[in-house]
């Protein structure tokens, strides 16, 4: 699975329509390749679409979801409200996969001949569950994460809601607003996700850490946590103080060329890390690593943590329920 985040700026290409081009020249365009297919009728150039670099196939996807979605809010006859994990991504989220339908809510019944490429969500917004992001209508940060909490799998939903809490959102708001919605199916998990996010996870495969950590029931990780080295303060992903124990989350990108910004030096990122790590460890912190590669063997990692914990701790750790297998 590739998976993909923003928080960052969020820049939305320019889209050009079908109807408003001459036919023949977009067909040219396209079999030249300096146009590509958004969806039926919408076309973005090649450059506003294409990543080069890491997890470039994520990227790509993730600019012609947003593309789309600036194409739909022209094309569609009423104006929608962009949802779920779209909206999630024009408000800047990060997210654990791209959507491969448009998120919108609608206040009418679609036909039978809609387009597959929509998920379409009917109900009448009130107001105040609405915001702007990027120039189109979104439903606003709170609502967003509450929709995902019930509707996605936990961990897509947790994602989300990590970022939402960095970017702003109160965890008091969203539980208000899923209280209101008592009655709903998966309320329950939906009120797990939102009181497990953490605004101190920093990348989806972070809370994708944490997320195993927490579905096997082991007690919640400390994010971001703060040690104390004679080289001054330094701050791993994870962690546990109480046995101290770090984690991080060894993501490939820094240590290729320009893999984090342009001119970024590999060979000084790892010295610095070599470093960083070295004082962590002479203050009696042992740091322990994940990686992409761990979701093949989930067991493995966590055994790489829980050597760190009492017996006592591990032996009373039970898989929860309510967080199924990512």
């Amino acid at each position: 699975m590739n998976t993909t985040s923003t928080l960052a700026t969020v820049s939305v290409p320019d889209v050009l329509l079908a109807r408003e081009r001459d036919k023949n020249q977009l067909a040219l365009a396209s079999r030249q390749g300096t146009l590509v297919r958004i969806r039926r009728g919408a076309y973005c150039t090649t450059d506003a679409i294409r990543v080069d670099g890491p997890s470039a196939a994520a990227r790509e996807k993730r600019n012609k979801e947003l593309a789309r979605a600036r194409a739909l809010h022209t094309q569609l006859r009423s104006d929608p409200v962009f949802s779920h994990t779209t909206a999630a991504l024009l408000l800047g989220c990060l997210v654990w996969t791209v959507p491969d339908s448009t998120h919108v809510y609608q206040d009418y019944r679609a036909s039978t001949r809609s387009a597959n490429d929509i998920a379409r969500h009917r109900g009448k917004l009130p107001p105040e569950d609405i915001t702007t992001a990027q120039g189109l209508p979104v439903t606003s940060l709170t609502r967003t994460v509450v929709d995902c909490a019930l509707t996605f799998h936990p961990l897509e939903a947790l994602v989300i809601a990590d970022s939402a809490l960095r970017l702003g959102a109160e965890r008091d708001d969203l539980l208000m607003m899923l209280d209101a919605r008592t009655g709903l199916r998966g309320i329950r998990r939906a009120r797990l996700v939102i009181e497990l996010a953490d605004g101190g996870s920093q990348s989806a495969w972070e809370t994708w850490v944490r997320y195993e950590l927490l579905r096997a029931g082991l007690p919640r990780p400390r994010t971001q946590m703060a040690v104390q080295t004679e080289r001054g303060v330094f701050h791993t992903d994870l962690g546990y103080e109480q046995w101290a124990l770090g984690i991080e989350f060894d993501g490939l990108v820094k240590y290729r060329l320009d893999g984090v910004r342009p001119g970024h030096d590999p060979a000084q990122e790892y010295m610095g890390e070599k470093d960083r790590a070295e004082a962590i460890r002479r203050a009696g912190v042992t740091v322990e690593r994940a990686s992409a590669s761990d979701r093949g063997d989930i067991r493995s990692m966590l055994a790489r943590f829980t050597a760190h914990m009492p017996p006592d701790v591990v032996k009373r750790a039970r898989i929860n329920p309510l967080l199924p297998p990512a």
